[in-house]
């Protein structure tokens, strides 16, 4: 049993030191920092630079796959808040319905307010000053054949 297996099996303070140093920001090291990581592990057990290299990879990738199961489960439970919350405004929906049938107020929003004195005052100076300052007239020229263009900005037909 004593034959030498081709898998790293990393001691728990290899361990220890890798988390802190990837906890600390260290994501994609070089290969200096490889170099140099892997030299002060093996003082705590047999540890080659590639296995440094594939312990960053896999511990970036295993972040990764928990952040994804993390957005997934708490876009899940917003969908199930949701759903929850749909079928209560529903089935209130029902039972107003059913108390409201001999009481039903209708509102009316007023979209077109009627002017005060002083607004429409306001309103006709400012059609007055359209017509007369802002009334322009394009002539495209003679050779293209087109006649006069008119344009004219009013607030009122």
């Amino acid at each position: 049993m004593g034959t030498k297996c081709g898998r790293w099996n990393p001691t728990a303070e290899q361990v220890k030191v890798l988390t802190d140093l990837f906890r600390s920001g260290l994501r994609t090291p070089t290969t200096d920092q490889i170099q140099k990581i892997s030299s002060q592990l093996s003082f705590y057990g047999n540890i080659e630079s590639k296995n440094v290299f594939y312990w960053f990879q896999n511990h970036k990738a295993r972040e990764r796959q928990k952040r994804r199961r993390k957005v997934l489960v708490d876009e899940s439970i917003n969908d199930e808040d949701m759903r929850i919350q749909f079928d209560n405004i529903s089935s209130n929906k029902q039972i107003n319905t059913n108390h409201e049938t001999a009481e039903r107020v209708i509102e009316t929003l007023q979209l077109f307010p009627l002017n005060s004195l002083s607004e429409y005052a306001e309103t006709e100076k400012l059609r007055l000053f359209t017509e007369e300052y802002m009334t322009f007239s394009c002539s495209i020229g003679a050779e293209m054949d087109h006649p006069t263009l008119d344009l004219r900005l009013s607030f009122f037909s």
